[in-house]
């Protein structure tokens, strides 16, 4: 099945670029000081001929371009949550609802929908623009054990010297890991695909970059294991284990428009304008509405059904420029919006209209330190209270930042009514504050990153249990102050040729928890030791070691499969179980493989991991993958 999905995407790239393009003309691109010489005896395209950039590259005038990525180091991390060494919670699987672990400041400050389980997937489909001397195709497909498979198929090329096309096409498919049926019986499918293009002038004054981006996420939710209460941690895992939900599921599907032009009028002036269309269509669905796992039904139907839509539409227009290190941006913005709940009338809402229009004024400075580094500072205001404030200064021996937003609640968090819950509130801006600094100590073959993150939150809306009757999980708007404080401290040492030591460590401690309204691991915990080398005359290059992520047990937050939320609870604890992968990631000619064993504890130890009550993580097992790149 696998093998047909990414044969029907290679089928797609080459009808689009038979219809669209034409070959690609060699002989137009500049080759001043060219190397290549004599085609017939050398490998005359790779990595360093197929180049790319991103949005931010053009935006700060870096005008700089990066060889495709063919670096083995954890080449094995499979998903976004394992890439981000656990620091985020999810259902026990690839492709579930997640959160962050640890408070974050919000860059956004209008509207949103509130649907933002799945946002971190919807980050996986942001292009990558590219500048090749020859067609780029690369496939990376992961055949995970126990049925979880990753594919992402990408191809580029350059019309001429100037003009570059691409497509990129990302896939998860994803079994369930209680009461597997069968191969193929999944628990996610995702298909995502991003179409982009570059282009700039002859003479570079003007540049244009344009994508759209498409996801299709479903989840067929579980609702977690059959126990209430407290339970063994070792039940979640029995083959017998049965799951609440057979016949629920979410779908969220996305597209976006993002067209960015920017326009050189002289040395250090440019004007540019950025357009987005974003639209978001969210449903839950179950057959079943009557099933024991619910614990209300506030619309009596045959079958559970539920949509919600939000579309925005942004225009920005700003002017900016570039001298040296010094940066400057000013700009204003208007964003249009759109909510449409499907059993709720919108004129009824105390709030903000669910239709209307945001306005936006901002700019950014980034200010060379002679000998130092660099103090940059940017703003973005909504003629109103709410704004969002970032400084950060970089030396080369400590970095340190300021952020603080006053933010809209989102439409979930105001307003809702479903097949199994309803709510009416008029909560507050909420008022986010995080201070960021850590040193950066170099010698020899050790660095260390000691620092300090400071955070602190007013009037937080939150999900939480513990209501009475009907509906037991509703959101709440803290009428107080949470602060938390977290040292922590980065290292990479390498005390033999060749052999590497690299960790994290991460100390929570809750200063001020008005309605105690944060639940966080007391410790966190990452260590690496690894092995690299190249071996038979550079033909082999490889990393084997051994990865260690840990949370001291704490209560984790629950999850509400109906409104796609995780919400506070404390009466269950994670388990005090660490995740260890065995690995091996190596580089073959222009091919990268990775093979590790998968939570390798759980052969010796009783019970395993559990990110969320109720969710066992995946069983110990065998996982593979690969990555080729083509050059022509």
């Amino acid at each position: 099945m696998y093998w047909a999905q990414i044969n029907n995407c290679f089928i797609v790239l080459s009808l689009l670029v038979s219809l669209g393009l034409s070959a690609q003309d060699e002989e137009r691109m500049p080759r001043r000081g060219s190397m290549f010489i004599d085609d017939s005896t050398r490998q005359v395209y790779g990595p360093e001929t197929s180049r790319w950039f991103d949005r931010e590259d053009i935006f700060y005038e870096q005008w700089s371009t990066r060889p495709v990525d063919t670096v083995i180091r954890d080449f094995h991390r499979m998903g976004p949550v394992e890439k981000s060494r656990y620091k985020y919670q999810d259902l026990g699987n690839i492709g579930t609802a997640v959160r962050p672990v640890f408070p974050q400041v919000p860059v956004r400050l209008g509207v949103a929908s509130g649907f933002d389980g799945y946002d971190m997937y919807w980050q996986e489909t942001t292009p990558r623009y590219f500048n090749t001397r020859s067609p780029y195709s690369n496939l990376h497909l992961v055949l995970g054990g126990r049925g979880r498979s990753i594919t992402s198929v990408a191809y580029s090329r350059n019309i001429n010297p100037r003009l570059n096309f691409g497509f990129r096409y990302y896939g998860l498919f994803i079994d369930k890991q209680v009461q597997r049926q069968g191969k193929g019986d999944r628990n996610v499918k995702n298909n995502s695909y991003t179409i982009f293009l570059s282009y700039h002038s002859k003479d570079s004054a003007y540049t244009l970059l344009a994508d759209f981006r498409r996801m299709y996420h479903r989840v067929f939710e579980s609702g977690g294991v059959q126990l209430t209460g407290t339970y063994n941690v070792a039940d979640l895992f029995l083959l017998n284990a049965q799951p609440w939900l057979t016949t629920a599921e979410t779908n969220d599907l996305r597209r976006n428009y993002h067209l960015y032009q920017q326009y050189r009028v002289g040395k250090g002036l440019q004007f540019y304008h950025r357009l987005e269309s974003y639209r978001q269509r969210n449903v839950f669905t179950d057959p079943s509405p009557t099933n024991p796992f619910y614990d209300t039904l506030i619309i009596d139907s045959l079958s559970a059904y539920d949509k919600v839509k939000f579309a925005t539409l942004r225009n920005e227009l700003g002017v900016k420029g570039r001298a040296g290190s010094f940066f400057y941006n000013g700009f204003v913005a208007a964003r249009t919006f759109g909510m449409d709940y499907l059993y709720l009338n919108e004129s009824y809402l105390d709030f903000p209209a669910a239709q209307g229009n945001e306005y936006y004024a901002g700019g950014e400075l980034v200010l060379p330190l002679p000998r130092l580094g660099t103090l940059s500072g940017k703003l973005n205001w909504m003629f109103d209270k709410r704004y969002y404030f970032n400084a950060r200064l970089v030396t080369y021996w400590l970095e340190a930042g300021l952020t603080r937003s006053v933010y809209t609640p989102t439409f979930l968090q105001q307003a809702y009514r479903g097949p199994h819950n309803v709510w009416l509130n008029n909560f507050s801006n909420t008022e986010a504050s995080e201070f960021k600094g850590n040193l950066i100590l170099r010698t020899g073959r050790m660095e260390i990153f000691p620092g300090l993150s400071l955070h602190t939150s007013r009037n937080l809306i939150y999900f939480r249990d513990g209501f009475a009757g009907g509906q037991a999980v509703l959101p709440v708007q803290s009428s107080g102050y949470q602060t938390v404080v977290l040292p922590q401290v980065n290292f990479s040492v390498q005390p033999l040729k060749h052999l590497y030591l690299r960790g994290e460590l991460v100390y929570s401690r809750i200063l001020e928890n008005d309605d105690n309204a944060l639940q966080l691991p007391l410790w966190y915990a990452w260590a690496q030791m690894s092995y690299a080398n190249i071996w038979f005359n550079g033909n082999f290059d490889f990393q084997v070691g051994i990865d260690l992520n840990y949370k001291k047990p704490y209560a984790a937050y629950a999850y509400d499969p109906t409104v796609q939320q995780f919400y506070l609870q404390n009466q269950i604890y994670t388990p005090d179980f660490p995740m260890v992968d065995v690995f091996l990631n190596a580089k073959i000619l222009r091919g990268r493989i990775f093979l590790r064993y998968h939570n390798l504890l759980m052969t010796v130890l009783n019970g395993g991991p559990v990110p969320t009550p109720y969710y066992p993580g995946v069983r110990n097992t065998v996982d593979f993958g690969f990555d080729w790149s083509f050059y022509d």
